[in-house]
């Protein structure tokens, strides 16, 4: 089948009638972003899916609707004209919009339109969806349409190995319907055994327990299965987002050693505002930092509590004196002291004094004190006077001035306060210690910033080399760390769920054996003989059918790497290699690129790219040997990793190659600095293609106003 027109009316940016007359061979579509290149490929997936009448109103042209007068009627329409064995088919997919005021309007139901012309030229109109799914298949569509680079991976689809071989691989489709058919026979043959087997009640109670085992354990085992589908699938989804999110900047390695260093300080600023303590408040209290300035304080404290100890001594000596203290001890004292005010009794303490009197040293003056000495006995004196001090007399009680001894709390107090000072003035340094401490991590937070912003504006960069819209991209990379670790946990729960389902199996082969054993004994014979005979050949089918699937895999990996030499002519390459591997019960299939049997270490995009389009080039080759005919390749934006030269090489080799190819670029466009007006390189003149076409939107036009927009078609 070859499209050999397509016509876009009234859709989208396309305003009136548009048409693109394509050749059999290679057809280049240049357009730069934004201009309706795009566009056109989605006017052929609307025409090609089953759609509903829903939101038809945002396919109208918004010029076509702008230029109608209240009541007139417009139609919107896309439509191929293609050649399949000599004659015509077109299938038109439309609807009606009528205007009902400025920018409102109401439409008729979708419809899609078949018609056929033979070959003498007459027509016959049939029903458009049997006509479409006849001359293009879906189960082709999907491999013949594509949309920019992350969709040239057909394989990253679970099924799309069986799809394949069902429709390109004759021989391997058939043997799946042997295995089926001889499965179903195995069962019934099975069953037969087991009615057989119950008929014998010597082992009924035995055997029954076998079945319900069995059945237990199958229950179990598709429970298992069904958790592990499940996972798989998420599984391919998140390595999808994360291929999605690397393949769609230009430089997905420095994307990545940019956001390893963006979270590398992350974890910097995060542990470094940890360390950051403000908590100003509760030090000022837990910390005693309310005490910061208590030494002048202290220090006044202590001068008065001196004044009053010493004003107290006097009044008491005074005190003393009037009240006729013993001749003895006032002329003792009046000696000792040559009428100076004494110091309070307690002053020595107790223990002082008698640490004093115990080494004959006076501590107070530092001068030696060995017994019998006036020192010593001056001491001794004062700590028996000390004693005398606290012993209860009422008369001496009697004869105090002061009836409490406050005055002696207050200078503990003080003692106590100047024994805290060496502690407090620490608090100082303390305080500035910590301003500095906070000062300087919040001085490392801000060059982190610094460092950071750095970093998320190079990220900026690359992802704004991405073909995809900001917000789209956006929100793929804000999810990449995410996607790595549930595809790590994902990973780690298959593992574990696919060993619980191979013990299953071992179990259910284990009790399967045992009812066979229990078969053996009471079925009879004849239906045990063919009972295996049709499990032999179920046997037969199945690998039968495993072996023509390995042979069309081998033939689609020997195509593929075919049209990978081409393409890569006078480049590296490596190998395509195909292989398939049994998950659970699924077949699926990897295909790697390796170099002397090892696998490439993370190629380029442009080598992948390269690599996916060799398979389905392949796989096109497939069709045409299978189904006796040719279908067309469509792509939008394929080579978006591959340099001009490249390119070109590309389009050369593509060009010499059989099929239908539609290629949808925006390579080859410029705009002269001088006019500022877009342009088409020279260097496209050299492309080999069939038939080339520019489209471009009108000029002048309002960007911000779509009812200036209108793209036009140009034939080169």
């Amino acid at each position: 089948m070859i499209i050999k027109k397509i016509t876009i009316e009234n859709f989208l940016c396309y305003y009136d009638i548009n048409e693109f007359e394509l050749s059999d061979g290679l057809n280049i579509v240049l357009g730069e972003n934004g201009e309706g290149k795009t566009k056109l490929f989605e006017a052929l997936e609307w025409l090609f899916k089953k759609d509903t009448n829903e939101d038809l109103n945002l396919l109208i042209s918004a010029k076509a609707l702008d230029q109608g007068d209240v009541g007139e009627e417009l139609k919107v329409r896309v439509s191929i004209t293609t050649e399949q064995f000599n004659e015509k088919q077109i299938v038109s997919k439309s609807f009606i919009a009528k205007k009902i005021a400025d920018n409102e309007c109401e439409t008729t139901s979708l419809t899609l339109q078949g018609i056929e012309e033979n070959r003498v030229g007459e027509r016959t109109q049939v029903d458009g969806q049997v006509l479409l799914d006849r001359i293009f298949p879906s189960d082709i569509r999907r491999y013949s349409m594509f949309k920019g680079e992350s969709e040239l991976d057909i394989f990253k689809n679970t099924d799309a190995l069986k799809i394949l071989i069902n429709n390109f691989s004759q021989s391997a489709r058939y043997y799946q319907k042997y295995s089926e058919k001889g499965e179903y026979l195995k069962e019934k043959a099975q069953k037969a055994v087991e009615d057989s087997t119950k008929q014998n009640n010597k082992k009924q109670t035995q055997y029954n327990a076998l079945e319900n085992e069995i059945i237990t354990l199958n229950i179990q085992k598709e429970k298992i299965k069904v958790k592990i589908d499940a996972a798989t699938e998420e599984k391919r989804k998140l390595k999808e987002n994360l291929n999605k999110a690397k393949k769609h900047v230009k430089n997905s390695k420095a994307l990545d050693t940019i956001n390893a260093r963006i979270k590398k300080i992350d974890k910097t600023i995060n542990e470094t505002n940890v360390l950051i303590n403000e908590n100003y408040t509760e030090a000022l209290f837990d910390h005693n930092w309310i005490l910061v300035n208590f030494e002048s304080i202290q220090k006044e404290f202590t001068e008065k509590i001196n004044k009053l100890s010493k004003e107290r001594r006097k009044l008491q000596s005074d005190f003393d004196k009037e009240i006729g203290i013993k001749e003895g001890e006032k002329k003792l004292k009046a000696e000792l002291l040559k009428n100076a005010i004494p110091l309070p009794v307690t002053v020595p303490s107790k223990a002082v004094m008698e640490e004093m009197l115990e080494a004959e040293i006076c501590k107070v003056c530092n001068t030696e004190a060995p017994k019998g000495s006036p020192p010593y006995e001056f001491m001794t004196t004062r700590l028996k006077n000390y004693l005398a001090s606290q012993e209860a007399n009422e008369e001496e009680e009697e004869q105090d001035l002061f009836e409490f001894d406050y005055t002696s709390r207050l200078v503990t107090l003080n003692t106590s306060h100047e024994d805290s000072l060496k502690d407090l003035r620490t608090i100082q340094t303390e305080i500035k210690e910590l301003f500095e401490f906070n000062e300087k991590r919040k001085e490392d937070v801000t060059q982190s910033e610094i460092a950071r912003e750095k970093e998320m504006s190079d990220r900026d960069k690359i992802i704004g080399d991405s073909i995809l819209e900001e917000d789209e991209l956006e929100d793929v990379m804000k999810n990449y760390d995410n996607w790595q670790e549930d595809l790590m946990e994902k990973n780690r729960f298959l593992v574990q769920e696919e060993q619980v389902f191979n013990d299953y199996k071992t179990k259910l082969a284990d009790k399967r054996q045992k009812k066979d054993e229990i078969d053996l004994e009471s079925a009879n014979s004849f239906e045990l003989k063919s009972r295996d005979i049709l499990r032999d050949i179920e046997t037969i089918f199945t690998d039968t059918k495993e072996q023509k699937f390995d042979e069309f895999i081998q033939k689609l990996q020997v195509k593929s790497n075919e049209f990978f030499g081409r393409i890569n002519v006078e480049s590296f390459t490596g190998t395509i290699v195909f292989s398939t591997r049994k998950s659970i019960d699924k077949l699926k299939i990897d295909v790697d690129l390796e170099e002397d049997g090892r696998i490439f270490f993370k190629p380029n995009q442009s080598l992948l790219t390269s690599k996916y389009i060799s398979i389905l080039f392949a796989i096109s080759d497939l069709a045409s040997e299978v189904r006796d005919d040719k279908y067309p390749l469509i792509f939008d934006a394929p080579t978006s990793s591959f340099g001009e030269n490249k390119t070109s090489d590309f389009l050369n080799l593509i060009h010499e190659t059989g099929n239908q190819k539609i290629l949808l670029l925006k390579d080859y466009l410029v705009t002269n600095p001088t006019t500022k007006t877009l342009e088409i390189k020279t260097e496209f003149e050299k492309v080999k293609r069939d038939k080339a076409f520019w489209i471009r939107l009108e000029r002048p036009f309002n960007p911000k106003n779509l009812k200036t927009i209108n793209t036009e078609v140009i034939s080169l």
